[in-house]
């Protein structure tokens, strides 16, 4: 009860002071208002005067008078004269026939010359035919790899094949062909590889290396 007797009051001088804050505001706010409004605003603009720009008229060189065309005089045409007739007539001199004695002697004919007799064209002699070798002798061969698919089914079998030998021994490239092969296909490649680095004694004809053809054959076995 104390608190409240004390805080009323307190309470009633506060609400009075707010109100008179409150009622200086709006009053000094339309005293500012009316100042204004007493007040005029002046706002000064600086018009900058153009200048007017003198615009001088080129007056232009008169036309030029069209050139007179000018008569050319008149040429007199000259008349030939008549000119004198000027008689040339050459007197007749008589040429006295003269004999020198002097005989001319006539080419001889074509069929009177003797022709040379073109000479005889070389007769090209023929390469020499490569023969077949059957048991040529191998210097260095190189064993084809049994197939790993052979190996596994324990499958045997033999290839023929046949190719040329050159001047220097060896295989040449692209010359070995397959002409028997049991099973068919199972040998091929591994013989064809292998064939490829062999390499043959050369054979001599007239003292110069010939190539030949070649054949071999390999067999395929397994040890029991």
């Amino acid at each position: 009860m104390v608190r409240m007797f004390f805080a009323t009051p307190l309470a009633l001088c506060f609400a009075l002071l707010l109100f008179y804050l409150l009622a200086l505001m709006t009053s000094s706010g339309n005293q500012l208002a009316q100042e204004k409004q007493l007040n005029p605003s002046l706002d000064f603009l600086m018009v900058r005067q153009e200048t007017k720009v003198e615009l001088r008229k080129r007056q232009l060189p008169p036309e030029p008078e069209e050139l007179v065309e000018q008569q050319q005089p008149e040429i007199p045409q000259v008349l030939p004269q008549n000119s004198a007739k000027i008689s040339t007539t050459l007197p007749s001199v008589k040429v006295p026939d003269i004999n020198m004695g002097v005989e001319v002697a006539l080419s001889p004919t074509l069929h009177s010359l003797s022709m040379p007799t073109p000479a005889p064209t070389p007769v090209p002699t023929p390469a020499p035919t490569m023969t077949m070798d059957t048991n040529p002798t191998v210097l260095s061969r190189v064993p084809p790899r049994y197939p790993q698919r052979a190996l596994r089914r324990r499958q045997q079998g033999r290839v023929v094949v046949e190719f040329t030998v050159t001047e220097a021994g060896s295989v040449k490239s692209g010359s070995v062909i397959v002409v028997e092969s049991t099973p068919p296909g199972v040998f091929d490649k591994v013989v064809l590889r292998a064939i490829q680095r062999w390499r043959f004694k050369v054979r001599m004809i007239n003292g110069q290396p010939v190539p030949f053809k070649a054949r071999q054959e390999l067999e395929f076995k397994l040890e029991k």
